[in-house]
């Protein structure tokens, strides 16, 4: 998931093409952080010993840790800590940008000072970003204090990652009065809170959520593709109100509905969350105690 968020930031900084974070994509899913480069990332060693260990390794059956422990840059311990890092996502990433000879370690550490820096995060921001847990990044762009509004959207993307898609980013949550879309897949729940909520955008996109959620090859959105993905909002729903539920917070889910071309408006602002799943934009349209007219 590092890869997605700081892969975008680079293609939209002209750092990179999309062409060239498209093959990275694709050749994460066949490689393995070495254990010199994680090393380096660690300034457990230098570039120059990393350097000399994998050329010792060419010419000895021996592993890359065994090597530098003999050697002694580093420990026994040192080496559990480096091999327990091989899945991290954010040395996965530079590792597919270095073999692919995109980036230098060097060059991905500057940007990833200048993504820092552009964003405002913090250096414990950027070790959730690294980690890959979601329940840590969220709060990263989802900064909103109304009530429940975080609690959903929350809900909401650790179940897009769940059923739809781990292919998934999103950006910063923003708020508006108006918002318009080719599609939208609908539910509200009323109760003691009026909640409105909208998976929308063009035809690929809900398609990323109906094809997986359905376990069905749609090709259009249509009558079932739609039912797929108001499905899927109906089943967060379900997690949300019965969530409510232990608040002693009571709403009724109304049935799910589909609209084509529509325009949501309201006298105060909700929040859209733009997000991409598998490469297409598709946006959590959420508005809490509002007067909606669609």
């Amino acid at each position: 998931m590092f890869s997605l968020f700081f892969g975008s930031y680079l293609v939209k900084k002209n750092v990179i093409t999309k062409e060239q974070f498209d093959a990275v994509l694709e050749y994460q899913k066949t490689t393995r952080v070495k254990l010199g480069l994680i090393a380096v990332a660690e300034n457990l060693l230098t570039t120059k010993q990393a350097d000399e260990v994998n050329q010792l390794q060419a010419t000895m059956d021996k592993r890359f840790g065994d090597i530098a422990v003999e050697k002694g840059y580093l420990t026994d311990e040192q080496v559990g800590h480096l091999l327990s890092l091989q899945g991290n996502p954010y040395l996965l990433f530079t590792q597919s940008v270095v073999d692919k000879n995109i980036l230098t370690l060097e060059q991905v550490n500057e940007q990833l000072e200048k993504y820092q820096s552009d964003h405002s995060f913090s250096s414990d921001d950027i070790d959730a970003l690294k980690s890959g847990d979601i329940d840590l990044i969220t709060p990263l762009f989802v900064k909103i204090s109304e009530p429940y509004y975080y609690e959903y959207i929350s809900l909401m993307v650790r179940n897009l990652v769940r059923f739809a898609s781990t292919e998934i980013y999103f950006e910063n949550a923003y708020r508006t009065n108006s918002y318009s879309s080719e599609h939208m897949a609908i539910q509200e729940l009323k109760g003691e809170h009026a909640i409105f909520v909208s998976l929308a955008g063009n035809q690929n996109a809900l398609l990323k959520v109906a094809i997986p959620y359905g376990k069905e090859e749609f090709e259009t959105v249509d009558e079932d593709s739609y039912d797929a993905v108001c499905e899927f909002i109906n089943c967060v729903n379900g997690l949300f109100a019965s969530k409510l539920s232990h608040d002693n917070v009571d709403v009724d889910m109304l049935p799910p509905a589909f609209k084509d071309d529509a325009e949501i408006t309201t006298e105060n602002a909700f929040y859209v969350l733009p997000m991409t799943i598998s490469g297409e934009r598709i946006d959590l349209v959420l508005a809490i105690d509002h007067t909606i007219s669609l």
